[in-house]
């Protein structure tokens, strides 16, 4: 079993830190101290800190025999320097002594926290061995947890029964999330099909939820069908969110179009929407704004034409022309210059120019500020002859942290 993946992969599933049966893979100087009547106890931390060297300087032969001797003395550092005797003899080549001293360790000093570091130990060497430990056989999670990476290298069919008795046990949700990610790893025919089962909702909502998302991203594509089917026959709203997102990684605009049309709730048809610019579908977005009477439903799909960038500007120009609500057309009017910046400077210094409303010109010079278009407000203010809108052209440009914005306040101050 290589540590240093298996560190990778707890971390991936849910781990804040490293378990501490990986610090194998990275053995660090112990901070000893030097005293204590007669010299003993200075002798054995000498003895620990120059086999600590030895290992970082993977010295292992020579590692092996100084923690033999700390043993030996039966002090202090006897517990820890069995297991790192335990860890040199392996790294050596010699998997049945680290063994043998690792069951002298268990016996010796049976409470000792370096009897789980030792248990992760021979996982190891027994699992490179072919003879993998029993996961079930382990007390402790993160153990039990280190055999089954083991065994799912040396045997998928036997592991894979041992995970589903997990994950429909009544394990920890730490333990079994982290199962659920060990199993998805394999990829074998056995592990999709238990996946494809919690994603369908057998073993409680949050186990289903993380497995609708590994679905996504193990099979792309090819898990749409089961996502949508997964999606029809849910009644719970953090589900059908879970999938409604999974979409953006299968990368399939037209389920969520889907669902964005046909779903009564309206938090879930939102997230739908939300989803849809996060992809960048704004096409879709159009048709279905142009499909739609329903006014937040419109609103939302506006908000979220700015995340599609350049495919948004289309549409936003689109709305902004043809929309007779004049609420949404503003909304659409601003929206312009988040998504477009200056490209669409022109488009709005003509919407202004040519409309009378006084709201959709405030939109107008809104949208200019947000695409930090100085120049076009400035050129405006001094054509402006209404007070009050040029009042409001003024304040825009206050705002702005622009070179052609100071120069025209200079400009009103000096008049």
């Amino acid at each position: 079993m290589n540590a240093k993946r298996l560190f990778a992969l707890l971390l991936v599933a849910g781990l804040t830190a490293a378990p501490s049966c990986l610090r194998a893979e990275y053995p660090s100087p112990m901070l000893v101290s030097f005293g204590g009547e007669g010299g003993g106890a200075a002798d054995e931390a000498s003895l620990y800190a120059d086999g600590t060297r030895a290992i970082n300087e993977s010295r292992w032969s020579e590692a092996a025999g100084l923690f033999d001797r700390v043993a030996q003395l039966h002090g202090e550092h006897a517990e820890g320097a069995l297991y790192w005797k335990a860890y040199a003899e392996n790294k050596e080549g010699q998997p049945a002594n680290a063994l043998s001293t690792c069951g002298e360790l268990r016996k010796k000093y049976p409470k000792s926290h370096w009897v789980d570091e030792c248990g992760a130990l021979e996982i190891e060497v027994r699992g490179k061995s072919g003879h993998p430990v029993s996961p079930q056989g382990e007390p402790d999670e993160n153990l039990k947890l280190l055999a089954l990476n083991a065994l799912m290298q040396q045997d998928q069919g036997q592991a894979v029964p041992i995970l589903q008795k997990i994950l429909a046990g009544n394990q920890s949700d730490e333990l079994k999330s982290r199962a659920l990610f060990v199993l998805a790893e394999s990829h074998s025919p056995q592990a999709d099909s238990l996946i494809g089962q919690i994603a369908q909702g057998q073993s409680g909502t949050p186990l289903q939820i993380k497995a609708i998302r590994m679905l996504a991203v193990a099979k792309g594509k090819s898990a749409n069908d089961t996502l949508a089917s997964i999606y029809q026959k849910s009644s719970d709203a953090q589900v059908k969110r879970a999938i409604l997102q999974s979409y953006l990684i299968t990368g399939d605009p037209s389920k969520l179009l889907e669902a964005a049309r046909g779903e009564s709730n309206p938090e879930l048809a939102r997230t739908a929407v939300h989803t849809l610019g996060a992809m960048g579908a704004a096409s879709d977005l159009l048709a279905m704004y142009r499909a739609s009477n329903n006014t937040q439903t419109k609103e939302d799909i506006i908000s979220a034409l700015i995340p599609c960038g350049q495919k948004g500007i289309g549409p936003l120009s689109d709305i902004a022309k043809s929309e007779q609500d004049p609420q949404l057309r503003r909304k659409a009017i601003r929206n312009l210059g988040v998504a477009g910046g200056m490209s669409v400077a022109p488009a709005l210094v003509e919407t202004y120019q040519k409309n009378s409303d006084v709201e959709t010109k405030r939109a107008a010079a809104q949208s200019l500020f947000l695409a930090n278009d100085a120049p076009d407000l400035v050129t405006l203010a001094r054509g402006e002859k209404d007070t009050k809108m040029k009042e409001y052209l003024v304040q825009q440009l206050s705002l702005m942290h622009n070179e052609e914005a100071t120069k025209y306040m200079m400009e009103i101050l000096n008049k």
